[in-house]
């Protein structure tokens, strides 16, 4: 059994498993750390197959072998309930999760996909997947399309996150994941609350009333907040704002 690596922040009784998206790792949250209420939470962030922590685990990179690797770590870390951050690519990851295992009580998801997947036709997705094979460009241009507003220092960073976090396995074999994926009929077996938050910013997929639209008709209880001055990362462009919300959410699933 693999268990996949995290980095432990907190001592609190509330425990939360943090997970990543397709170009990062966990790392994608250390800006947010010094916001975090480490005594009334544990935070595990973790990285799957591939990635970070986690980059010497080989596997198949689907969807449901990702979500048993979480709950295996459920079991490991001895946890009788979890809540769950997810960000983009993981939010599937997540859904799965709450599918087959009762311990997950919330799923926080942030800037997600549907359990759906990315719907594109077969031309366009075997080009993308092409492209990500050959591994050079589509990742500056991803990262050039979404940081319009940002400088060249920030283009570098994510550029260089985005190459050096993961395998090139790996990355092909999540995006193959949620290109390829689509269990959105289950997602009505979902029965935690899901809490969702995008960014003002992001790419048109990802804004608010696409984001609604996906999930409209398809899952009994979601709340969809937009941090208003973020795109596709709250948690490194408004790392107090992305810890307060989240917290908040946990806190009022509680009361």
């Amino acid at each position: 059994m693999t268990i996949l690596n995290y980095k432990k922040i907190g001592t609190g009784d509330t425990s939360i498993i943090v997970l990543h998206e397709l170009m990062g790792s966990c790392a994608n949250y250390e800006a947010c750390f010094p916001y975090l209420d480490t005594t009334k939470f544990t935070y595990y962030f973790t990285d799957l197959r591939g990635y970070g922590l986690s980059k010497d685990y080989k596997g198949e990179y689907s969807c449901n072998e990702a979500s048993n690797d979480i709950k295996n770590l459920i079991t490991h870390l001895n946890l009788n309930s979890v809540h769950i951050i997810a960000h983009s690519m993981s939010t599937m990851i997540a859904q799965k999760l709450a599918l087959i295992d009762d311990r997950v009580k919330q799923l926080i998801l942030i800037t997600p996909i549907s359990a759906a997947g990315i719907k594109m036709k077969p031309e366009a997705q075997a080009k993308l997947i092409e492209s990500m094979k050959k591994n050079e460009n589509l990742i500056e241009h991803v990262v050039e399309s979404a940081s319009k507003r940002y400088n060249q220092a920030w283009r570098d960073y994510r550029i260089k996150m985005g190459y050096e976090a993961s395998t090139l396995e790996a990355r092909i074999g999540y995006m193959t994941m949620y290109l390829t994926t689509d269990f959105i009929e289950e997602a009505k077996n979902i029965k935690v609350p899901i809490k969702i938050m995008v960014g003002h910013h992001d790419l048109p997929a990802f804004h608010k009333n696409n984001v609604k639209k996906q999930f409209d008709g398809y899952y009994n209880d979601f709340e969809i907040i937009e941090c208003m001055e973020a795109g596709h990362y709250p948690m490194i462009e408004c790392p107090v704002y992305f810890a307060t919300k989240v917290e908040e959410f946990i806190s009022n699933y509680q009361n």
